[in-house]
Order: structure tokens, then sequence, then C-alpha cells
């Protein structure tokens, strides 16, 4: 398979083999929650008939099936993205345009997501490799999460979990959700809190601060849309470091925070330009800055 050939292939059908569906179709468009980052409102939106996507959210990022798998998969290059595309593809994709797919709220998904088991990190080498595509080690992961198996009506499937009051929050290198909405909270008696949109800004906060002992509670969103109920626990602390994303909902939650709590502080300007804190770990690590 040719790039040429890997662009023919259905983006809408290709997000669908790996279990992510449109949140809305809208005018002949499909709307999704963005396959590759965080965000409380789906701003990732794909064109069936000209076969293309764009990320309002990411800047207006967008292009062809090839540009998505290199933005899902950072490290890799134009034939891994090709090599993807060919392994997917097997017997279940087909060149000829699908029809557009009914949407599927998040309600539907989250009721419909059945947990099996749990185990340790290390047991599943997906997992491990998934862990290491976005350089975060897996010793540093076993404190915050396990390998979830779970089942969407007669599939099953494998991700990382990281555990909230409500359930768990899901993802793997195709997919990611969550059993119902909620905060995951690690305590460790600090009267300081770090606040994180994302499971994997906190892995790589652990990452940036290896050999540092000080001893701060990390409080993981998991959506933004989790935030509003929990202004009064955050207002308990002494000091309060967002990181949260650096795209317009991470910064207005940023800012209404500050607004609402005087101790909180915006520390997105240590991963400026890059969206989020593991994109910027993930580039120090490509560029081989030492820990």
């Amino acid at each position: 398979m040719n790039a040429k050939e890997a662009n023919k292939i259905s983006i809408i059908t290709y997000l669908d083999q790996m279990g992510i569906r449109p949140s809305k179709v809208k005018a002949g468009y499909c709307f999704y929650y963005s396959p590759y980052r965080e965000e409380s409102t789906p701003s990732f939106k794909v064109s069936p008939s000209k076969n293309l996507w764009v990320d309002f959210g990411d800047g207006n990022a967008g292009g062809t099936l090839i540009d998505l798998v290199l933005k899902m998969n950072p490290a890799y290059t134009v034939p891994d993205a090709i090599r993807e595309i060919e392994t997917v593809n097997g017997s279940s994709f087909f060149l000829h345009q699908p029809a557009i797919p009914r949407p599927e709220s998040s309600e539907e998904t989250a009721a419909g997501i059945k947990i099996i088991k749990t185990k340790p990190l290390g047991n599943n080498s997906a997992i491990s490799d998934y862990l290491q595509s976005r350089r975060i080690l897996l010793d540093t992961a076993k404190e915050f999460c396990c390998e979830v198996y779970y089942r969407i009506g007669d599939n099953r499937y494998f991700g990382l979990g990281n555990p909230h009051e409500n359930g768990w929050a899901i993802r793997n290198k195709y997919w990611k959700g969550c059993t119902a909405q909620g905060v995951s909270t690690y305590c460790n008696n600090s009267t300081d809190l770090c606040l994180f949109e994302g499971i994997f800004d906190l892995l790589s906060y652990k990452e940036m601060r290896k050999g540092d002992h000080y001893r701060e509670d990390f409080m993981v969103l998991n959506s933004l849309a989790n935030l509003q109920g929990y202004y009064s626990k955050i207002n308990k602390y002494r000091r309060v470091n967002l990181f949260l994303d650096r795209d317009k909902a991470g910064k207005e939650a940023a800012r209404k925070l500050m607004d609402s709590i005087a101790h909180c502080r915006d520390q997105s300007e240590l991963f400026h330009p890059h969206k989020d804190l593991n994109e910027y770990w993930m580039s120090r690590e490509n560029l081989g800055v030492k820990r």
C-alpha cells in the first residue's frame, strides 16, 4: 500500500473500527471528540464526501487519514502510518465511501461499558507499548493506573485505566472513554494541589519530577466538564498549580479558577508552545533531552 491508496480509506470507517463513534452528525458532517487529545466539547469534524478531517480545537489542524494517524501516533513517520493503516485495514475497511453513521451519545457509550477485570500494569505488552509511545515508564504509571479489560456489547477490549470516584477513565491507542464521569484524586496529605486535565499530563509531571521528594496532592479531571463541582475541594488547598491544556477551553477554565480562587496559579507556560504537558514531555524526549 502506498500513501495514495492509504488515503482512499475512509476516515469514518477507520475511526469506527477503532471504536470511536461520532458525537453528532450535522449537515452531512460527523463531529467527534478529538481522538488524540482531551476535550469537553466535540470539535473534531470529518467530511465523508471529501474524506478529510479538521480539529477546530487544535488550531484547525487537519488533513488526510495519514495525517490523522500521524497525529494519533506522534512518534510515527509516514511509512509507519501506512503500515499502521495496513495492519488495521485487513478485510474490514472499504475503499468506497460508507454511509454516514448514526451518532452515539456519551451516555450510551458509558452505559455500555462493562468492566470484566483489572490487572497490574506489565501483563499486557500492547498497553505497555502504549505507555512507552507516550514516553511514560511502567513504574511511573503503576502508581496511578492499571490494565482494564472491558466489554461493549459483545466485543471485548482492554486499555489503560485510572480510577475515579464513579468508576474508570479508560484509554488505549485508538479510543478513550469512561464508565461514568468522575474526577481522580491522589492524596498525599499535602496542602498543595496539582490539577491536570488528563492522566498522561499527571504521568508526564511525575516523570519530569523524578527524584523530587516534595509532597503534593494530585487531581485529574478526566474532562473539564467535571470541574464545576470541585471548586470547594480545590479551595481548601493552600496553593493550587494548574496544568490545564493551552487550548481555548483549558485557558478559559484556568481563568475562571484563578478568578474564583486566589491561590490558583496557571503553570501552562511551562509547556509553551505545546498543547499539554504530555506533548511537551514527548518533545523533550524526542530531542534527546535528559530527565
